[in-house]
């Protein structure tokens, strides 16, 4: 059952309107043809009316094609307040931690609602005003103009594309990777607003659709309830084919919060798994406890076992459903997502098991009660 929480989402359009005043105060200008300018950050300005801002890698050469990294809410991609993308990036690269990227970030003009969003949804309408979905348009542009327009003027390597976003550019992302797996081979979701038209982008899911090459990150903060609806994306991608920490990544971060204070935390763990130099293996698992209030009714609380997988390249994944929960001792519930029922007054001990991983959790009485 897909069950919307309208907490979240008020507290979501909170960060919607405080994403609009991280917007450049560079004027733009009406161009007849494309046109760039500046060093470090690149504007260019497309003739189909597209804004984008291009950073290179240190030591950028034309003779080296490079993987390219699009980035939705342009305006806040390379602000110092926002994701400070381009800082994070160029330090992945100097360390050794990712290969050389582009990054692309592309600004939404006013646009985010139309642009972003993939379905009608009363709610939205309602609540932030009518919008036009126009996602198709969006990446349509994306495809047929902007990426042949950086193909002009940047040596790319045209098989090595992703796109990243947050919130409802997150929605977006996962919901292009999903659609246009033949031009987007890595999508990643910041706190992506998955909630909208009733969870809609469950049913992108493609049988077959998928390439070993595709892959997928999608992260969510542990505050409240939304990992009931991050966790059957996970699962819907498996059953399909995409393997769970080899091609489609979920990370549910104990704590963290919709705020660019933790997408900057977490934007490096996407690109470490996307553009490592060499393939990282998996070094640990941890078990985290999560006991997580519901926003919609105080008196609620979800009980987690959340297992984070940790790479040689410090990137990390959590389990879910792939881990197997094994009840050792005590009276209880076990879900197959890490999910668990104890009765007030006993201590529960399950074990945790995923490859050649184990760990043995002990959950105390009364927890989360």
């Amino acid at each position: 059952m897909r069950l919307f929480n309208y907490s979240y989402v008020l507290f979501c359009s909170i960060i919607v309107l405080a994403c609009a005043d991280l917007s450049s105060n560079d004027p733009i200008p009406s161009v007849e043809e494309n046109t760039c300018v500046g060093e470090g950050i690149i504007r260019c300005v497309l003739k189909s009316g597209m804004v984008v801002d291009v950073s290179l890698p240190p030591s950028y050469a034309d003779t080296v094609k490079y993987p390219i990294m699009l980035i939705n809410d342009g305006e806040s991609v390379f602000n110092a307040n926002g994701l400070n993308a381009k800082f994070i990036i160029d330090d992945l690269i100097n360390t050794g931690s990712i290969e050389p990227i582009i990054a692309v970030a592309i600004y939404s003009q006013g646009q985010r609602n139309n642009l972003y969003i993939p379905y009608l949804d009363d709610w939205i309408t309602r609540n932030w005003g009518s919008y036009k979905p126009e996602s198709e348009i969006y990446a349509s542009l994306i495809i047929n103009d902007l990426i042949p327009f950086l193909e002009t003027k940047y040596s790319l390597d045209k098989k090595e594309i992703g796109i990243m976003g947050y919130s409802l550019g997150g929605l977006f992302s996962t919901w292009m990777g999903l659609k246009y797996p033949d031009h987007i081979k890595y999508s990643a979701s910041l706190s992506g607003s998955f909630w909208v038209a009733d969870y809609q982008i469950f049913d992108e899911v493609k049988e077959n659709g998928y390439d070993p090459e595709n892959k997928f990150w999608f992260d969510i903060g542990a505050t409240t309830g939304e990992w009931n609806y991050y966790v059957p994306l996970y699962s819907a991608l498996d059953s399909v084919g995409v393997e769970p920490g080899k091609q489609s990544f979920y990370y549910e971060d104990k704590g963290a919060r919709h705020v660019f204070s933790d997408w900057r935390n977490w934007l490096e763990l996407p690109l470490k798994l996307f553009f490592a130099p060499s393939e990282p293996t998996k070094e640990k698992m941890e078990v985290i406890l999560q006991c997580i209030q519901s926003s919609q009714n105080p008196d609620l609380r979800f009980k987690r076992m959340n297992p984070i997988i940790t790479f040689s390249n410090n990137a990390k994944y959590s389990l879910a459903h792939t881990a197997k929960y094994t009840l050792e001792s005590g009276n209880g519930q076990l879900g197959r997502e890490g999910s668990f029922l104890n009765e007030a007054g006993e201590e529960l001990k399950v074990l945790v098991e995923y490859l050649h991983f184990t760990e043995e959790v002990i959950i105390p009485e009364n927890y989360c009660n």
